[in-house]
C-alpha cells in the first residue's frame, strides 16, 4: 500500500503543474497579440466565438518562431475560445524592422474556416468612406532625402546631404528620378536626372507608407548619357546608389 499512497500525491502535483502551465502552452508566438486583434476585428469571428475571444487556457499551441535582431518569422496553431464557442487559429507572421506583421491568419470554428485578414480588412473598408484601393499600376510621386554612406565621387564626400524626387505615370514600367547633392563648396550638384525600370509593390492597399519601390538604370554615361542609378525603398527607408564609369565613382545614399 505504501507505493500507492506516495503515488497519488505525485500524480496530483503533476496535474496541478500541467494546469498551471496551460496559459503558457496556448500562447507561444511573439505575434499572438496581433492575432487576437485580427480575431476581434472580424465580425464573423466575434459572432461565432464571442467578443471576449482569447487564446484558450486549456490546449496546446504548436509552431515555431525564429527571430534574430530586427527580423524574424513565426508560424503557429493555437486554440481560441470565447463565451460562445471554441476554435483554433493558424497564422504566419514576419518581423520587419523590429515589428511583427501578420502574413496569414485563419480561424476554424464549428466546421467553418475564416480568413481573418480578409475579414478584418473588409470590415475596415465597410466603416470607411468609399475610396480607390491602391494598386501596383498607380501613378507614383515621392520625395526623399538622406546622407551619403560611401563615396568615391571627386566632389561629393561621405556624410554629404542629398535629396531627390521620383515620378512615375500610371501603368508605366519606368520612372524618372532627379538627385541633387551638396558639395563642400556649397550649392547643389545634380548627380542624376534620368529614367529607369520601375516596380511598385503595394503591401496594404489602404495605405502607402508600407509600399516597396524599386528603380534600376544599369547603363552609365557611355550607354545613355546618364550615370547608373539604383533605388530600393521600403516604406520610409531605403538606399540609393549612383555610379559611373568615366570618371569612375560610386556613391551610396541612405534614405
Amino acid at each position: 500500500m505504501r507505493p500507492v499512497l506516495f503515488t497519488v500525491p505525485a500524480v496530483g502535483l503533476l496535474v496541478l503543474a500541467v494546469f498551471g502551465l496551460m496559459p503558457c502552452m496556448a500562447t507561444c508566438g511573439e505575434a499572438d497579440d496581433l492575432v487576437t486583434q485580427a480575431v476581434h476585428a472580424c465580425p464573423r469571428a466575434v459572432e461565432l466565438l464571442g467578443n471576449d475571444a482569447k487564446p484558450a487556457r486549456l490546449g496546446v499551441a504548436c509552431g515555431t518562431t525564429e527571430s534574430k535582431g530586427s527580423y524574424g518569422r513565426a508560424s503557429w496553431g493555437l486554440p481560441y475560445t470565447g463565451s460562445r464557442a471554441r476554435g483554433s487559429v493558424n497564422y504566419a507572421a514576419e518581423k520587419r524592422a523590429g515589428y511583427w506583421h501578420l502574413d496569414a491568419a485563419t480561424l476554424e470554428v464549428e466546421g467553418e474556416t475564416i480568413d481573418l485578414l480578409a475579414c478584418s480588412l473588409g470590415a475596415q473598408r465597410a466603416q470607411q468612406p468609399a475610396a480607390l484601393a491602391q494598386t501596383n499600376a498607380d501613378a507614383a510621386t515621392a520625395k526623399f532625402d538622406g546622407n551619403v554612406l560611401r563615396s568615391t565621387h571627386p566632389t561629393i564626400s561621405q556624410a554629404a546631404t542629398c535629396r531627390g524626387e521620383l515620378t512615375r505615370e500610371r501603368g508605366s514600367p519606368f520612372a524618372r528620378v532627379k538627385v541633387e547633392c551638396e558639395p563642400p563648396t556649397g550649392g547643389a550638384l545634380v548627380l542624376y536626372d534620368g529614367s529607369g525600370s520601375f516596380t511598385l509593390d503595394v503591401r496594404d492597399p489602404t495605405r502607402s507608407d508600407d509600399d516597396r519601390i524599386e528603380l534600376d538604370d544599369a547603363k552609365t554615361t557611355d550607354g545613355d548619357r546618364t550615370p547608373g542609378c539604383r533605388l530600393s525603398r521600403s516604406g520610409a527607408k531605403g538606399t540609393l546608389t549612383i555610379w559611373d564609369s568615366s570618371p569612375a565613382y560610386e556613391l551610396v545614399i541612405e534614405l
